[in-house]
């Protein structure tokens, strides 16, 4: 049997106050690449980190006082590879922010974070978190093409989450014992679970980052319209997400991509047709603007919502 690879060590045991805040940011880029640390660490300020790479899979665990970082908008692309990192917390707070949302953690949460994003952290109590950190570009093939990511928070107290957070917790108290042989086996393993957690994840998305996905893609939608070819595909596409997730977050209002569309067409068309300004168009030529290219299933459509017929309708709404 081939002997275990080495596991890395280091702590602040023995470093100079005036040096610990350096050693401490030089610490975090070298296991989670480049973070900087925004304030000065407190006295007596104490951590240490214990991590071991297996085949570009670097799994960390660390223990840290209370402090603050940032990822900045500068250092987001010099990476020489993308990378993903999955967190699970032991014990203590944190509150990350990114994706423009804030995010607190506590003992037993799981979070997903991608380095093509600024961040913020801050340990707020003493905290012990374990994370992986491994190419972003493996996850992503493993992922639904076409697929938008930028962070989340995975439920790990059912489920697959579940499943992943207690891996994590297992493979950091095995780092020792692996042997090179183990390595295939163990990343393959995480891989699988963590693509299968974020696909899950994209099923059932987070609620407030969905929230804003949704108004982009109202947004989106509301400014093409009159995009005849328009269709939940097509607005995947064109926001880097995939069709399924596109319909999930359209499902959280009660609703598909398509009857929004349609509804959202529908009423531009009935404000046009009660509109002196458009009095000279013909019914058909505003279902056409409005990407109706089909004059008798429009007709069908809007008697179905407004109870009457577009002409109909038309003779007897105010002017």
């Amino acid at each position: 049997m081939k002997s275990p690879l080495t596991v890395q060590h280091w702590s602040t045991a023995g470093i100079r106050r005036s040096e610990a805040t350096d050693a401490w940011q030089a610490a975090l880029t070298q296991n989670y690449g480049h973070w900087q640390v925004t304030e000065s660490v407190a006295d007596g300020f104490s951590a240490s980190i214990r991590s071991r790479d297996i085949n570009g899979l670097r799994a960390v665990e660390c223990v840290c006082d209370p402090c603050s970082g940032s990822r900045l908008p500068q250092f987001v692309g010099r990476e020489p590879v993308p990378y993903i990192g999955v967190q699970i917390t032991k014990a203590g707070r944190e509150r990350f922010h990114f994706a423009g949302e804030d995010i607190s953690l506590g003992a037993g949460d799981l979070v997903i974070w991608t380095s093509a994003q600024p961040a913020e952290f801050t340990v707020m109590e003493r905290l012990h978190k374990v994370s992986l950190v491994l190419p972003w570009a493996e996850v992503k093939e493993r992922l639904p093409r076409g697929t938008g990511f930028t962070g989340t928070v995975i439920d790990s107290r059912v489920g697959i989450g579940a499943v992943l957070y207690s891996h994590i917790d297992s493979l950091a108290h095995q780092l020792e014992l692996f042997t090179e042989g183990d390595n295939a086996g163990v990343r393959r393993a995480t891989l699988e679970l963590l693509t299968a957690a974020m696909c899950h994840r994209v099923e059932a998305p987070q609620r407030g980052l969905s929230s804003r996905y949704l108004k982009q893609l109202q947004d989106y939608i509301l400014a093409h319209l009159q995009d005849d070819h328009l269709s939940p595909t097509s607005i995947a596409a064109a926001n880097n997400m995939s069709p399924r997730y596109v319909h999930m977050l359209f499902a959280q209002i009660g609703v598909s991509a398509s009857v929004w569309i349609r509804t959202q067409r529908l009423e531009r068309c009935r404000d046009d047709l009660r509109s002196r300004t458009y009095r000279d168009c013909s019914v058909a030529e505003i279902a056409y603007t409005w990407g109706f290219a089909d004059p008798s299933h429009f007709t069908r459509i809007f008697k179905l919502q407004y109870g009457v017929g577009p002409r109909e309708f038309r003779e007897t709404a105010p002017q």
